[in-house]
């Protein structure tokens, strides 16, 4: 039985469900699942049979435990059910999550939690001050990946070697083409910089990580903003501001290049 058919075999039965995900939270006598599943006695004990027949939960004497193979189809319904939760808003069908790398596309269920926070017609900078406030109350340990040049954020953006900041190449050129001298361009003294071609916008402090996207028509969006703050959202957006990080350069050097070749 494939994995897709196994999981629907699971999700074809509510009681089947509830007591896979029972036993994957800790090992439970009969009793105890038949207390903890709202069922009948009979359905508890038919769909412990029919997961046991499956490979999916083993006795252990008088337990009953989740194996391998059901610890990984809990784990595939958890995420149907936060994927669910994701595509609940709108947001994800006008947003372009091609912009993401693959590796984090597939793990968009850990922002299931998060909120869109939208601007209105009648005040279309709201969530532009909304980032900028954020920021400015995350003190100064703050990364910031920007593909756009906001003097809003700019305002806010901490010196301090606590924080990091990633700008997109084209921000970087025009910052460098507006001045004399290309140290002008550069206004942090304690603050790193980096420059890549980015079309992710991604903000994460201690408390929260913020997200932006381009539309799916690759228009620029600055009355949206993704918002989350649990731990699983926090993992992903620090490891997303790292896998940038990591590819971009750091601006001493792309100014040494720039000053060597000008475009």
């Amino acid at each position: 039985m494939s994995s897709e058919s196994i999981v629907g075999y699971v999700l074809g039965s509510s009681v089947r469900t509830d007591v896979l995900l029972a036993v994957v939270v800790e090992r439970r006598s009969m009793a105890a699942l038949i207390d903890a599943v709202e069922a009948s006695e009979s359905a508890v004990y038919n769909a412990v049979g029919d997961l046991e027949r499956k490979g999916l939960v083993r006795s252990l004497e008088t337990d009953w435990a989740a194996t391998g193979s059901g610890q990984l189809v809990a784990d595939l319904i958890e995420q149907q059910g936060n994927l669910c939760r994701l595509l609940a808003d709108d947001y994800w069908r006008s947003h372009d999550v091609s912009a993401l790398p693959r590796r984090f596309r597939l793990r968009l269920t850990e922002l299931a939690g998060a909120e869109v926070v939208r601007a209105s017609d009648t005040d279309p900078h709201a969530v532009v001050r909304e980032v900028r406030d954020r920021v400015d109350r995350a003190g100064t340990n703050v990364d910031i990946v920007t593909p756009i040049y906001q003097a809003e954020y700019e305002a806010v953006m901490p010196d301090s070697a606590d924080a990091r900041l990633l700008v997109d190449e084209s921000v970087a050129l025009d910052a460098l083409e507006r001045v004399d001298s290309p140290d002008e361009a550069d206004q942090w003294t304690e603050t790193t910089v980096r420059v890549l071609d980015a079309d992710v916008g991604i903000a994460v402090t201690d408390e929260e990580v913020m997200l932006s996207l381009p539309t799916i028509d690759g228009q620029w969006d600055s009355r949206t903003e993704v918002v989350a703050a649990d731990d699983r959202a926090m993992e992903w957006g620090r490891d997303l501001f790292e896998h940038y990080w990591d590819r971009a350069t750091p601006n001493d050097e792309f100014v040494a290049e720039y000053v060597a070749d000008p475009p």
